[in-house]
This record gives structure tokens, C-alpha cells and sequence, in this order.
């Protein structure tokens, strides 16, 4: 893996980091605002060192995500796509907006990209479309497929969002499956979701019954049938939803090409079926030798399903870091080996107290983007996800 990092004097720091494949090299980036300023301003310094970055590294994009405060959106957005058409970037590609409350002073977060480029120049990675999902990218490698699905929503066929969140959730979850067979490829293809809710408090087990009783039925978790997902569920929102999800699906012809190995249970934390929740602590993807583990959404849960550390953010801060690590490390890696990662803050003081632990251990610095955001439970302050290159 190798790492290069630009700083700038203006809004934003720019975090890339690389890991060479036989046939391409992938692509984290990291792009986040630094300081208080406008949101137009910042993100006419974002865009425009990522699409510098894109063109000069010839970059096929598989997912952007932005961060930022819904009022800001169409104004970030409408600057990105100037940017974009005057650097002669593709324009078709899909990006999903996650409303996070911000810790810097800008409305304007910032950006996370995954790409590729491939090594003899081809284009692999294409936009798709289908008539419920909309827009997605699919990246076509040597006998293998990966399929992203971004911000699918709970809609209707009329286009209107389902009444009520369980129903939106359960259509969302019927429009995910739907856009994955309009592209050849079904539930027990999934290997990684983000789950965003704007009220996520409120219901977040009963989202958590739908997602479960879906799975089951597509053949998830069941005996004899692929693991669950690796998965995030988050507070956030994109607009006017209840929920929204982003989906990653891989389709191969076999483990030579290319696969995706669950992970179930860390040391530090068992199965998260155990205490009703369907997803997996993480997945690694290996292509061509190289490994790539994503981390699910993580924070201070013990091995018996219990939140730890009640009230305290600097212990809690340290147990995440802890079971992120221990993931990483039956891998053969370590946080060092983090290419990107989103911290989710219940407030400003958990934030900074995370700092605080990491600056106080020595903590190795990797690219992440930090918003105020709800987790899964009452007494959880912080949770973080991860993507590691190993």
C-alpha cells in the first residue's frame, strides 16, 4: 500500500491512497474540509483537487459519497458538476449525499471516493441504470462483476415514498433486490451495505426485523446459504426519507478471479446474530492476491451483545479502536493498513474525546471523515467503519 497525502492552504486536505493489482491499482480518497468557511467555497476546493486527482490518475470511479448538511446539497452538487464537465469527467456517475451534521464549521463535509485504474487503460467501469434503483456503476475485472448500488430508496412504482417507515423500509429493501436482478445478480450476491436512517433511534429494530426477515427469504444466513452482508446502520439521510441504502454485490465465476469471505466474529466481539442484528463484523475481498476488508459499522460492544463503557466516550472510543483493530489483525493487518473510514459522533464531545485517546496513544493516522450522527443504541457515543487494504 502506499499513501499520498496534499495538504492545501485552502478548504480541503486530500488523503490518496493506492494498492497495486497485476491488471489495475485501486483508489481511496479522502477529501475533507478543514476550517469554517461557505459551503460554495469549499467545495470549489474539493472538487476541484479530486477531479485533478481523478484526470491525472486516469481514476474510473465505483462510489462517491458526500457528507454535508442537506440545505447545502444543491449547491455542492451543482459546484461538483461544473467542475466535473470542465475537467471532461463522466457525469453519469451516481453520488450519494449523507446529510451529517458537521464538527468542522462548514456545511460542507466532505467526499469519499473508490476507483480504479486499470493497467492497460481499458474503461471497466460503466454506468448503469434500471427503471427502480436508477443509476449504479458495475466494474467488469477479469471473471468477476462488483455492482454498486447507491441511495436506493423505499419508492413506489408511482415514484412517491411508501407511508410510514416500516413500509418504506420493507420497499426499499424489495427495491434493492429488484435493481439487483435488472443486472444479473440476487441478494446472495451482496457483500457490503450502508444503511442510513433519519430517525434511527426511533425504530431501528424494527428496520432491523425487515432487514432480517428479507434476508432469510433471499437466502441469506440460512443453512447451507452465503453469510449475511457486511453492513452499516447509521443515522443519516439523503432528503425526505425514512431510510435509504447503498449496496455492493459481487458476481464471479470462482475464487481464482475473485472472493468475498465473511467475517463472522472478532476476539474482541461474537456474531452480531446472536443478538438479533443481520450482518457480518466485516468482509474481505480478495482479487488477484490482494486483499481488501471492509469493516462493518463498529462501536463498544462486548462479546455478549452488551454496550460497554456506559457514559464514558474515551473508553468507548478505545474499545471501537480496539475491535476494529482485532478484526484487522486476524486479517494480517492493523489500523496502520486503514485506506478509509467514517467516524459516526453522537455529539462534539465524543468526537473530541476520541481525538483525545488517539492523540494520547499514538494512535496511526488514517483518512477519515467525522460527522454528528446517532448510533444504533441510546448509550453508544461513537461508531466507526472501515476499509483496509492488506
Amino acid at each position: 500500500m502506499k499513501t499520498n497525502l496534499v495538504e492545501t492552504t485552502g478548504a480541503c486536505r486530500l488523503e490518496v491512497h493506492t494498492s497495486e493489482h497485476k491488471t489495475f491499482t485501486e483508489y481511496r480518497i479522502t477529501a475533507t474540509v478543514e476550517g469554517q468557511m461557505p459551503a460554495g467555497a469549499a467545495a470549489d476546493d474539493v472538487f476541484a483537487q479530486l477531479a485533478a486527482t481523478l484526470v491525472g490518475k486516469k481514476i474510473q470511479p465505483i462510489q462517491e459519497k458526500i457528507y454535508g448538511l442537506t440545505r447545502a446539497r444543491a449547491n455542492v452538487l451543482s459546484r461538483r458538476d461544473t467542475i466535473y464537465r470542465q475537467r471532461g469527467l463522466d457525469r453519469t456517475m451516481p453520488v450519494t449525499w449523507i446529510q451529517g451534521e458537521p464538527l468542522e464549521g462548514c456545511d460542507f463535509v466532505g467526499v469519499q471516493i473508490w476507483g480504479i485504474a486499470s493497467t492497460d487503460g481499458e474503461v471497466c467501469v460503466t454506468t448503469v441504470e434500471n427503471p427502480v434503483t436508477g443509476r449504479g456503476r458495475i466494474w467488469t475485472g477479469d471473471g468477476f462483476r462488483m455492482l454498486h448500488l447507491p441511495a436506493v430508496r423505499g419508492t413506489t412504482e408511482s415514484g412517491a415514498l411508501a407511508v410510514g417507515d416500516s413500509a418504506q423500509a420493507a420497499q426499499m429493501f424489495r427495491n434493492v433486490e429488484q435493481g439487483l436482478l435488472a443486472h444479473g445478480m440476487k441478494y446472495t450476491n451482496v457483500i457490503r451495505t450502508w444503511i442510513y436512517s433519519a430517525r434511527l433511534l426511533d425504530w431501528y429494530p424494527e428496520l432491523n426485523r425487515t432487514r432480517t426477515e428479507l434476508y432469510r427469504k433471499a437466502g441469506l444466513g440460512v443453512e447451507g446459504g452465503p453469510d449475511f452482508p457486511a453492513s452499516t446502520g447509521i443515522m443519516g439521510h439523503c432528503d425526505d426519507e425514512e431510510c435509504v441504502m447503498d449496496v455492493l454485490a459481487l458476481e464471479t465465476v470462482g475464487p481464482e478471479s475473485a472472493k468475498a469471505e465473511p467475517i463472522r466474529r472478532s476476539p474482541r466481539q461474537d456474531s452480531s446474530f446472536n443478538y438479533g442484528s443481520s450482518f457480518s463484523r466485516g468482509m474481505a475481498i480478495e482479487i488477484e492476491g490482494r486483499k481488501t476488508v471492509h469493516i462493518s459499522g463498529t462501536a463498544s460492544i462486548n462479546t455478549a451483545g452488551l454496550s460497554t463503557y456506559l457514559g464514558d466516550a474515551e473508553h468507548q472510543s478505545l474499545e471501537t479502536m480496539m475491535s476494529v483493530a482485532a478484526i484487522l489483525n486476524e486479517q494480517g493487518g492493523s489500523l496502520a493498513n486503514i485506506t478509509s473510514a467514517t467516524l459516526f459522533c453522537k455529539n462534539r464531545e465524543a468526537w473530541e474525546a476520541w481525538e483525545r485517546v488517539s492523540k494520547l496513544l499514538g494512535i496511526p493516522a488514517f483518512p477519515k471523515v467525522c460527522i454528528v450522527a446517532d448510533v444504533c443504541r441510546h448509550n453508544l457515543l461513537v461508531e466507526m467503519e472501515a476499509v483496509a487494504a492488506i
